[in-house]
C-alpha cells in the first residue's frame, strides 16, 4: 500500500476556473498547489465548456489520488454588463457613458445591460457601482431603453462584470429559470455543491432544496451566498436550512456600508461555526494577484484574519479564473494557511475551551463532542477517526478547529466530497461493511500512525447502521 502525506494546511482552498486554467495540465498543477474545491461561476461559459472542466477536474484528481469537490456557482438574479468590445473598457472620471439596454457591443461611451428593466431601477442622483464597487457612476438622465451617467470613480471595466445599485429593488426571486436550468445541468454531471447567489430569505434554500430533492440529488449540498442585506437580516434562518454559507464580500461590501464588512464577517462565521455548517471567505482575498506575482501584504491580512475568524474555507475569483498568476495564488494561500494555523494552535485549547462554552447542549452528537475536545486537550492523540453516514459528525469537530486531523470515512462518495468544504476534515471511502479494523489497517498502511499513537475513534454502533454517532474510544495503535 501506498504511504501518504496530509497537506499542509487544513483551511480548505476553493479555486475558480476559467480560461486561465481551463486545462488538464493547469487544473493537474492547481491540486498540486493545494486546490480542494473547484468552483465553476455559471455566469460565464457555456454548458459544453463547463462539461470539460468538470470531467478534467476529476480526471486529474483521481490521477493525483487527491479528492477536490465541484462547486457549481449559479449566476442568480445579478445585473450584468454585456460584452465589450476587446472584452474590457478603460473609463476615466469625468467621461460620460451611456448605459443602454438595447443588444449591441459595448465601448468607451456605451456600455450594454443584460437586463431590459434597468433604467426602472434609477433615478438622477442615484449612484450606480460595476465591477464590485471599483468603478462608481452618478445617474444625470434616464430615459426609456437608457441611462446617462458621468465616471465619478474610473477604472478597467471588463465584459459580464457585476452592477450594484443598492437602492434599488428586484421583484423576482432568487432563483431564476436559468439557475433551474444550471442546476439540472448540475444534477445530470453529479456536481457537489450549488452556490446559490442572491439569497433573500430561508424560502429560497428550501426551493433550491426541493428541487435537488425532487431530481434525485438530495445529497447535493446548497450553499446560500450571503450577499445581499436582506440575507444578513435573515441569517439565522438561512443557516439553518443551508448546508454551508458563503461571505461573497463583493456583492455585500457594496449593498451595505463597506466599514461594517469586517465585523460582521467575524459575526457570520462565528454563528455557522456554532452550528457545525462549513463557511466559506470570498471575493479580492488575493486580487492584487491577477496582475501581479507576490500580493500585498493587506491581502495576506485579510486571508490570515479569516481563518483566525475560523473560515472553514478561502476561495479565489478572478486570482485563478483569468489571473495571470493562478498557481502562485493557491501556493500563496496554502503558506498564509499553514503558518495561520500553526499560531492558532498554539492557543488553540483556550479557544476551544471558550467556543465551547457558547454552543448548545442537549443532542448526543453535542454531548460526543464536548467529551472529544475535553479528551484532545488532555491526551496526546494523534488523529481523530470519525465513521460517518452524513459527514454530520465530523463537520461538528471541525468547527472547534483541532490540531489534529479529522479523518472521516464513509461509503457515500458525495459524503466524503461534501468534507471538503470543512476545515481540517480528510475524508476516506470505504466499502460497505466497514468496522474499526478495517479503519487501522487503512490508516497504518498509508503510514499515517505506528505503533503507540494515539488515536480517538468516534462510533455509532453498529458503524452505518445506527440513527449517529453515539460513543467515542480512545486507544493506542497496535
Amino acid at each position: 500500500m501506498r504511504r501518504m502525506k496530509l497537506p499542509s494546511h487544513k483551511t480548505k482552498i476553493v479555486a475558480t476556473i476559467g480560461p486561465a486554467t481551463n486545462s488538464k495540465k493547469m487544473i493537474k498543477k492547481l491540486i498540486e498547489a493545494g486546490m480542494n474545491v473547484a468552483r465553476i461561476n455559471f455566469s460565464h461559459g457555456t454548458f459544453e465548456e463547463h462539461a470539460k472542466i468538470i470531467e478534467m477536474v476529476r480526471e486529474q484528481s483521481q490521477k493525483l489520488d487527491r479528492r477536490v469537490a465541484i462547486l457549481a456557482d449559479l449566476p442568480g438574479l445579478k445585473i450584468r454588463v454585456g460584452e465589450i468590445k476587446g472584452g474590457y473598457v478603460e473609463l476615466e472620471r469625468g467621461e460620460k457613458v451611456t448605459l443602454t439596454t438595447k443588444d449591441i457591443e459595448g465601448d468607451e461611451t456605451t456600455i450594454p445591460v443584460e437586463y431590459k428593466d434597468f433604467p426602472k431601477l434609477v433615478s438622477k442622483g442615484d449612484v450606480i457601482y460595476l465591477s464590485d464597487g471599483y468603478i462608481v457612476l452618478r445617474v444625470e438622465d434616464v430615459k426609456e431603453n437608457e441611462v446617462e451617467a458621468v465616471v465619478i470613480s474610473g477604472g478597467k471595466l471588463f465584459s459580464r462584470k457585476g452592477i450594484n445599485i443598492p437602492k434599488a429593488y428586484l421583484p423576482v426571486e432568487a432563483i431564476t429559470p436559468r439557475d433551474i436550468e444550471i442546476m439540472k445541468f448540475a444534477i445530470e454531471h453529479g456536481v457537489d455543491a450549488i452556490g446559490l447567489s442572491f439569497v433573500g430569505n430561508v424560502y429560497d434554500v428550501l426551493k433550491a432544496k426541493s428541487f435537488l430533492e425532487r431530481n434525485g440529488a438530495g445529497d447535493t449540498f446548497v450553499i446560500a451566498k450571503i450577499e445581499r442585506p436582506d440575507a444578513v437580516r435573515n441569517f439565522n434562518e438561512i443557516l439553518n436550512a443551508a448546508d454551508g454559507i458563503m461571505i461573497a464580500r463583493g456583492d455585500l461590501g457594496v449593498e451595505m456600508p463597506i466599514e461594517q464588512l469586517p465585523i460582521l464577517q467575524k459575526r457570520l462565521i462565528r454563528k455557522a461555526n456554532m452550528e457545525g455548517k462549513p463557511v466559506i471567505t470570498a471575493t479580492q482575498m488575493l486580487v492584487s494577484m491577477t496582475m501581479e506575482k507576490v500580493p500585498t501584504r493587506a491581502e495576506v491580512t485579510d486571508v490570515a484574519n479569516a481563518i483566525l475568524d475560523g473560515t472553514d474555507a478561502v476561495m479565489l475569483s478572478e486570482e485563478t479564473a483569468v489571473g495571470k498568476f493562478p498557481i502562485e495564488a493557491v501556493e500563496m494561500m496554502a503558506r498564509i494557511a499553514k503558518v495561520t494555523e500553526e499560531y492558532r494552535e498554539s492557543f488553540g485549547i483556550t479557544r476551544m475551551r471558550e467556543f465551547l462554552e457558547g454552543t448548545k447542549r442537549g443532542t448526543i452528537k453535542e454531548a460526543i463532542t464536548r467529551s472529544i475536545i475535553d479528551a484532545i486537550c488532555t491526551i496526546g492523540i494523534k488523529f481523530i477517526l470519525t465513521p460517518t453516514k452524513t459527514g454530520r459528525t465530523a463537520r461538528l469537530i471541525s468547527r472547534f478547529k483541532p490540531k489534529q486531523w479529522i479523518l472521516a470515512f464513509s461509503t457515500r462518495e458525495k459524503v466524503c466530497n461534501n468534507l471538503m468544504f470543512s476545515y481540517g476534515v480528510y475524508p476516506f471511502c470505504m466499502e460497505e461493511g466497514f468496522n474499526e479494523n478495517d479503519i487501522v489497517r487503512l490508516i497504518k498502511g498509508l503510514g499515517l500512525v505506528g505503533s503507540d499513537d494515539i488515536v480517538l475513534m468516534t462510533e455509532g454502533k453498529p458503524i452505518e447502521k445506527t440513527v449517529g454517532t453515539n460513543s467515542i474510544k480512545i486507544f493506542q495503535i497496535a
